[in-house]
């Protein structure tokens, strides 16, 4: 029996480029995939909360609106940094604090003499957000408030 050894060698090497192909075919994709889905999924901003750090509070979300309860310790209380909210884009972005109650206010920052409601942060910034509660110690507050960009 003859061999043609052109015919094997080209048998063997369209059988390495179809292996390579489909090894390397997966990654392409998924790299392709992966840019569209960052696009789609990108968020004008990210809220990471920081209550576990204070005693008896808690966080909760509901869609864009957020709630913060807690027990009030003195008449008049300041919690620093309880969530801090990240700006993930590549641009600027202003951001504007709606509280729905009005005994407690939640503001931006650390100067809680001088709350504010609207910030304008830095691209891959992070901004943290207070609360300033003036009420009778001892008593259960809750702040609900969203978050909305400009």
């Amino acid at each position: 029996m003859k061999k043609n050894y052109i015919s094997s060698i080209t048998l063997n090497f369209l059988a390495t480029i179809i292996l390579v192909v489909l090894i390397a075919l997966p990654f392409y994709f998924a790299k392709n995939i992966s840019k569209v889905a960052g696009i789609k999924s990108e968020t004008p901003f990210l809220v990471v909360s920081q209550v576990d750090k204070f005693p008896q509070m808690f966080f909760g979300q509901e869609g864009n609106r957020y709630e913060i309860s807690f027990t009030n310790q003195f008449p008049s209380q300041a919690y620093l940094a309880v969530i801090i909210i990240n700006n993930p884009t590549n641009e600027a972005k202003s951001y504007n604090l709606q509280t729905s109650n009005g005994s407690t206010k939640v503001f931006f920052g650390e100067d809680y003499q001088n709350p504010i409601t609207q910030i304008k942060a830095p691209a891959g910034s992070s901004i943290p957000v207070g609360i300033l509660s003036e009420s009778t110690p001892n008593s259960l507050q809750t702040v609900e408030f969203t978050i909305e960009t400009k």
